[in-house]
């Protein structure tokens, strides 16, 4: 009571003389007064509408080397490259485009050599290898490769990169969990942090792998099928 007495004085200082008997007639009466109602009402309304905390912003905005956000963050950058979230979602972006193209292609070099030669012997035509090398750069070969495989090969990644682009240049088209090299191809439904984590395990090892591949047969001028044939024939052909 004593409370709400001055709480009811307080109140009254704010109004006008014919509303203070009122306020008397109500405190000494032991009921709270309608003011008093009211003002503590609004208080409560005050506390309910606090204002919310913003959610968190996205992580590819804020992410850091060494904060283990990406997939195979190993916290290894000497060069100091990646120094902000943008350059390394730029560098993520490039790094896990190589690792794919690079998987395809270690994968398709011993392949090639493998079989293209019986294949074009079955077919009646001139095989692509070179002394039994898969045509490259520095194997030479390339001129002999058809115009269509170049035009489907370009169609191809411009057909990929059209269904990526707009979320790599963040122009509006991606979630607010993106993360660079999510282009959304998913069709076994096996994303998980840890088939990430392996694809860019693997995707590191396959360009060393591919580049190991070019610059041997360069230098012994032999197949690696033949070179490395632990790696690329069943073992028990090896004794």
């Amino acid at each position: 009571r004593t409370l709400s007495l001055t709480h009811t004085t307080q109140l009254a200082q704010h109004t006008d003389p014919s509303a203070m008997l009122a306020l008397a007639v109500f405190a000494f009466s032991g009921r709270p007064s309608p003011l008093a109602l009211r003002s503590h009402a609004v208080m409560q309304e005050s506390v309910a509408e606090a204002p919310v905390a913003p959610p968190p912003p996205p992580a590819i905005s804020v992410m850091r080397v060494g904060d283990k956000t990406l997939a195979g963050d190993w916290g290894f950058d000497p060069l100091q490259l990646a120094d902000s979230s943008d350059k390394l979602a730029y560098y993520r972006e490039a790094e896990v485009k190589h690792a794919r193209l690079a998987m395809l292609a270690a994968a398709g070099w011993p392949v090639a050599e493998l079989v293209n030669a019986p294949l074009s012997k079955l077919l009646g035509v001139d095989t692509l290898l070179q002394d039994g090398r898969a045509p490259s750069i520095l194997n030479g070969g390339l001129g002999s490769v058809s115009l269509v495989y170049w035009v489907a090969i370009l169609g191809l990644a411009v057909f990929v990169e059209n269904k990526s682009i707009d979320m790599q240049l963040n122009t509006g088209a991606r979630s607010a969990d993106y993360l660079p090299g999510m282009i959304g191809f998913d069709p076994l439904k096996k994303d998980s942090p840890a088939m990430r984590a392996a694809e860019i395990l693997n995707g590191r090892i396959a360009m060393v792998a591919i580049t190991v591949f070019a610059l041997e047969e360069a230098f012994f001028r032999a197949p690696v099928v033949t070179e490395t044939p632990i790696f690329f024939k069943p073992f028990w052909t090896l004794f």
